[in-house]
């Protein structure tokens, strides 16, 4: 069997449901969730307060080739933008689910929010928010598929993770 190339990146504002949906995708045939979260506090790129995000995603990826090489997708769920992991990507195929929301709906996830961390500055998220909705595509072969969470309860945010996930997987989603 070939060594896959696919990366599959779950982005988002803060609350919008990146590792929920990661949560669900977690012990699917044939994919690996790493957060991106613990990623991040074992990168030099990120650690200590520092934001170099091309550096964080160099370490990303270079884990993820790893769990590639063990015949897996890896998942990621991870606040990013496609710049970022694109300008670190060396052999991979990324495919991105970017769920989006609207200021008010950030603000009040965030507010909700029981048992994670603080969120400091919503207002950054909701920024974030806006910068992702921006995005219409990214270079071929990697792709760019979107999900408004307002659209509906969890649940459906969750089958349409597990959907782009099978896809994506499979080699299937558009771009």
């Amino acid at each position: 069997m070939s060594e896959p190339r696919s990366v599959l990146v779950v982005t988002g504002a803060a609350a919008t449901g990146k590792s929920t949906v990661g949560d669900h995708l977690r012990g699917r045939s044939g994919l690996v969730v790493i957060d991106g979260d613990v990623l991040g506090r074992g990168a030099a790129a990120t650690a200590h307060g520092r934001r170099d995000y091309v550096g964080f995603w160099r370490h990303a990826l270079a884990v993820c080739r790893e769990v590639r090489r063990n015949g897996v997708v890896p998942v990621v769920p991870c606040i990013c933008l496609p710049d970022q992991v694109l300008t670190a990507v060396e052999d991979e195929v990324v495919h991105f689910l970017a769920l989006l929301s609207d200021a008010e709906t950030v603000r009040r996830r965030i507010a909700g929010r029981r048992g994670v961390s603080e969120v400091p500055s919503p207002d950054t998220h909701v920024a974030f928010d806006q910068r992702l909705r921006e995005v219409t595509s990214v270079p071929a072969p990697h792709t760019w598929t979107t999900y408004d969470v307002r659209a509906g309860d969890v649940r459906q945010t969750l089958e349409a993770g597990a959907t782009w996930a099978e896809q994506a997987r499979a080699g299937t989603v558009a771009h």
